[in-house]
């Protein structure tokens, strides 16, 4: 007759041996200075390797998404929102490791669809050098608050001139034809920043994420960010139908970003190597899937920090 200890030392063998033989790896946490309860937040599922994700077909890629993008790695002692509950508020961590400095903490938020609710929320907590990047929007001087700075700008993985950009939604704004996108390694070194903390990085471009995180990560321009919050929409993109006053959404064959499913997977390996870790996450219904009976939020906003920071 097996003890307890035993059956418990036992079952962890089982599972550790299940997570090997399916391509999955562990990684160690030193929680001695957490409560058992908020070991339980950290659900520590981390990704197949790359050589595994190639074999998959597009319904596992998706499963897993959902698995990783809605579990957590990291304990935020100090979650906050900055902004509304709606998409454009944003959770952010105020642990003091992280915590933006008043009147010295460096935001950039690249989308805005001239909604500044986060930014705003983040000026009256903090006083940052707010930095607003949005190409899509034809703007006036009178819509940007005095402490935005406004750069009529996009962000990608190539500095280039995008001409006859696609947009995937509605806006009741003329639209700029012609947008200016520049790699974030670019607009630091434009903006003097490369060697700056940047306390946080909000990326909210309709499914540009993709290449340019690829991009992001490579150059080194995230070793300074502190924390990220980042949009990502997965798999197969959709379209706004607009039908009088309401839309519904028609999923189109091309991916997010024309890149694989198994390429935007691997960003997330790529994100967790660089050290950055999900804190919290909300997965949106808008645009979920159903693949194998299991709801998949195709939309998810997360939020990441940067573990250099708690060395």
């Amino acid at each position: 007759m097996l003890s307890p200890k035993e059956i418990l030392i036992l079952t962890c063998g089982i599972v550790v041996m299940c997570l090997i033989i399916l391509g999955y790896h562990t990684e160690s946490f030193s929680n001695s200075t957490l409560c058992p309860d908020q070991v339980q937040q950290i659900k520590n599922y981390l990704l197949p390797t790359d050589d595994v994700i190639d074999k998959m077909d597009n319904d596992s890629i998706y499963l897993v998404f959902e698995q990783y993008t809605t579990s957590t790695q990291f304990y935020c002692g100090a979650p906050s929102r900055l902004g509304p509950d709606s998409g454009s508020g944003k959770n952010v961590c105020l642990d003091k490791q992280v915590k933006p400095v008043s009147s010295s903490c460096i935001v950039y938020s690249f989308g805005s669809k001239l909604d500044f609710a986060f930014e705003t929320a983040t000026w009256n907590s903090f006083k940052c050098q707010i930095h607003t990047f949005d190409p899509s929007i034809a703007v006036d001087s009178k819509d940007i608050p005095y402490y935005i700075n406004y750069h009529l700008l996009g962000l990608s993985g190539r500095d280039f001139i995008q001409e006859q950009p696609e947009v995937w939604r509605q806006h009741d704004r003329p639209l700029e034809r012609v947008w200016r996108m520049q790699r974030l390694s670019t607009i630091l070194k434009q903006l003097s920043h490369t060697d700056k903390e940047i306390d946080i990085l909000k990326i909210d471009i309709e499914g540009f994420e993709w290449e340019t995180m690829s991009d992001i990560i490579q150059s080194g321009a995230l070793k300074n960010v502190k924390q990220l919050c980042l949009e990502v929409h997965f798999g197969f993109s959709y379209k706004h139908v607009v039908h009088g006053k309401s839309i519904t959404l028609r999923f189109t064959s091309n991916t997010w970003g024309n890149v694989t499913m198994a390429y935007q997977l691997k960003v997330f390996s790529q994100l967790y190597k660089a050290g950055f870790r999900i804190f919290m996450y909300d997965a949106l219904d808008w645009g979920s899937r159903h693949i194998k009976g299991k709801t998949i939020h195709t939309l998810n906003e997360l939020s990441l920090i940067n573990l250099k920071f708690y060395d």
